[in-house]
């Protein structure tokens, strides 16, 4: 199994995650107009964690040891979205969700909450239309345009809410889902993951102020290319 990059233990201060449009080169006209085409293929993945305080030794080593793993690798990068998912109440203030656990301290495989905090699962899987779904919540708030989850490995970010009965919800959702996703599948709004890869050219040797502290920050970008079976 492709580790999870631990977010939860860099902990940055700025996180941005979002599907961005797939963009192809068009080439440069004889004029000198230089042409930039968008796909229609839903775009992908692009996540930026930026200050990352490295504070202390295990830190700065953990660090080291993921900058020496990244480079030509696929992994996990958590979108780190459960402020704005469906987080369950007691009728008027939001429940906390219970501590984290990882099944490893520096390369962990599984990260979740220790008790499940939100609760759902796919009714009607994305299938002829690769870009609609059908999600149950049974634990946890009705779903709304602009949450972000994961099904089967793939990350999602809900567009459009097209039907609601309850607690169940037909939705819209970027980017595309082509993979085979089974009726009952849970869907992980607590701690969704997208598949990754590092994006190149970054400079992330740390620059220790005496050598004891740095400021980091790191980029990611989907791995829409890699078959997931199996990776999650």
């Amino acid at each position: 199994m492709l580790p999870i990059f631990p977010t939860h233990r860099f902990n940055p201060q700025n996180i941005k995650a979002d599907v961005v449009p797939t963009m192809i080169d068009g080439g440069t006209a004889i004029n000198g107009d230089h042409t930039v085409i968008q796909t229609d293929g839903g775009g992908r993945w692009e996540i930026t964690y930026s200050g990352i305080i490295l504070r202390n030794p295990a830190i700065i080593r953990l660090w080291d040891a993921w900058t020496a793993y990244m480079p030509g690798r696929s992994f996990w990068v958590p979108l780190v979205s459960l402020y704005t998912g469906p987080r369950p109440t007691d009728g008027s203030n939001l429940l906390h969700p219970s501590a984290i656990f990882a099944n490893d301290a520096d390369f962990p495989t599984v990260v979740r909450y220790a008790a499940p905090h939100i609760v759902a699962a796919i009714v009607s899987p994305p299938s002829t239309i690769p870009t609609q779904m059908t999600v149950n919540v049974a634990q946890g708030a009705r779903l709304q345009a602009g949450m972000k989850g994961d099904v089967g490995g793939r990350a999602f970010k809900i567009e459009r809410i097209l039907s609601r009965s309850g607690q169940q919800a037909e939705f819209s959702f970027l980017p595309p889902i082509r993979d085979a996703i089974a009726a009952g599948e849970p869907v992980n709004f607590d701690w969704p993951l997208a598949l990754c890869k590092l994006v190149l050219g970054q400079d992330l040797a740390p620059a220790l102020s005496f050598g004891r502290s740095a400021q980091m920050a790191v980029s990611f970008v989907e791995d829409r290319s890699t078959n997931i079976a199996g990776e999650g």
